[in-house]
């Protein structure tokens, strides 16, 4: 059985359309022209199906498409992802924070930083507070920081950046919206 005629059958199958005249060479094309509508549908109803899910998560998760931002100073690239990607509340959400030198796909290492949460633009939560500390440092330039989110709501997550390589700087940050379901 060649390429064609196993993909022809597979198809039939599929849609329980088999019948005698898959084996007629001449009818083949008969055949697909007459269910090409079937193949249509179901080619419209897949592409909704994963068109659909797509537009399910970006309602629910992030609001602001973009998890790569610059500090307001342009000292360093700010990447940050949600697991999960849908975030609802009373559930624990990690978030992922990557530092980067600007312009660049390199991790910039010994960052001290914080990280809050914002609502309605009132603090609700520092990482740094949590600890009793002014600041945080990732040696490693990369740090995953759990937060529950107890109503849902546009939040502001915000990402103050205060030195680079053991070295003050003039504060920066980074903001990230997230709707929460």
């Amino acid at each position: 059985m060649n390429h064609n005629t196993l993909v022809i059958t597979l198809l039939f199958v599929f849609n329980g359309l088999m019948n005698k005249y898959i084996y007629s060479v001449s009818r083949r094309l008969i055949m697909i022209q007459k269910h090409s509508n079937y193949f249509a549908i179901i080619g419209c109803v897949l592409t909704s199906f994963f068109l659909g899910s797509a537009f399910v998560v970006a309602s629910f998760g992030v609001m602001d498409q973009n998890l790569f931002h610059s500090t307001t100073g342009g000292s360093l690239d700010v990447n940050i992802t949600s697991s999960p990607e849908v975030i609802i509340t009373d559930n624990e959400a990690k978030f992922k924070i990557t530092f980067f030198e600007p312009g660049t796909n390199k991790i910039q290492v010994h960052v001290d930083y914080d990280f809050q949460v914002l609502e309605n633009g009132e603090e609700i939560f520092s990482a740094a507070k949590q600890i009793n500390q002014p600041l945080l440092h990732t040696a490693e330039g990369s740090v995953t920081i759990p937060f529950v989110f107890s109503s849902p709501g546009i939040y502001l997550i915000k990402i103050p950046v205060l030195g680079i390589n053991f070295i003050p700087i003039n504060p920066e940050y980074a903001e990230f919206k997230f709707i929460i379901k």
